[in-house]
């Protein structure tokens, strides 16, 4: 790659939401997870609400409210009307962040900021001996990474010349030709399916699943490495009968592995930050017990089970 070439890459740029610069979930060893905002599915237990709308948004955390209505003072628009933002009107804001800049307490923030690429991997690179140490690298989720495909690719290619590890959390639900693409690039594809069903897949994402069991089997056939994730969710798609149709569909897709994720309780919080209510209050998470009759099912479908 040359210097004119490595320019290029690095400046591509897009809108990021979070970096962890911890994680030990989304891939091998240490990570550095980047989120990316915007995603095709509006899954009914989605574990982060803030990663749904492409554009940055101001999110309110209640634990941190002084309830001092500097916010409401602040806001040019009048959009806030009252001390707990019940009333704040998120389709019309403007996104001046007056209301950022003067709460005390940090409890409004901007969610979504313009990152490029050289910003992403400079900041890898940095936490590269903990990568060494661990087998670890960086990982790129959301949201959907491949609503953003330029950044992701220019970022795999950077970290790639940096022989740094890279996995890409993906729905699935995007172009082949991104995917096919990303293949050349990226070491892991932690690839998401919540139902084999397709009217099921419906019901609880608002989309089909037809694209993305059609990519899941053509990046299996290119080589590529796949792993399966489903987050489980009771009365969803964590019932056996469920699993097991999963498991099933993802082994004739050609898939060897699968990782089966427990309902994560903390979920409901996020969605008070954009004053929505949590459509599933009431879930609890599943027992070690149930988890492992669950891995079970998967196994007997002839996959290999990998520890969340």
């Amino acid at each position: 790659m040359t210097s004119a070439e490595r320019e290029v890459l690095r400046s591509v740029a897009g809108t990021v939401f979070a970096i962890d610069q911890t994680a030990t979930h989304d891939g091998p060893g240490l990570r550095l997870t980047v989120y990316f905002k915007g995603c095709p599915l509006h899954c009914v237990w989605c574990h982060s609400p803030e990663s749904q709308r492409p554009q940055p948004e101001i999110v309110w955390y209640p634990t941190r409210c002084l309830h001092c209505g500097a916010c409401i003072e602040a806001c040019p628009e009048g959009l806030r009307t009252d001390e707990h933002f019940a009333d704040f009107t998120r389709e019309a804001c403007r996104l001046c962040e007056s209301c950022v800049d003067v709460c005390p307490g940090a409890a409004c923030e901007v969610k979504g900021e313009t990152m490029n690429a050289g910003q992403l991997v400079d900041q890898a690179v940095r936490q590269r001996a903990f990568f060494d140490a661990s087998g670890g690298g960086v990982t790129l989720t959301g949201g959907e990474p491949t609503l953003q495909p330029e950044l992701t690719l220019a970022t795999c290619k950077l970290l790639r010349e940096q022989s740094i590890h890279t996995a890409v959390e993906t729905t699935g639900l995007t172009k082949w030709s991104i995917l096919d693409e990303l293949a050349d690039v990226v070491d892991l594809f932690l690839y998401d399916l919540k139902h084999a069903d397709d009217e099921l897949h419906r019901r609880d994402t608002g989309v089909s699943n037809e694209r993305i069991l059609e990519n899941l089997g053509k990046l299996c056939e290119r080589g590529a490495e796949v792993l399966v994730r489903v987050p489980c969710i009771p009365g969803y798609n964590g019932r056996p009968e469920v699993i097991r149709d999963i498991a099933e569909a993802a082994r004739r897709c050609g898939a060897k592995r699968i990782s089966l994720l427990p309902y994560n309780p903390a979920t409901p919080g996020k969605y008070a930050w954009l004053q929505r209510e949590f459509p599933l209050a009431g879930l609890k998470t599943q027992s070690a017990d149930e988890m492992a009759a669950l891995a079970d099912i998967a196994a007997r479908a002839g996959l290999e089970v990998v520890p969340p």
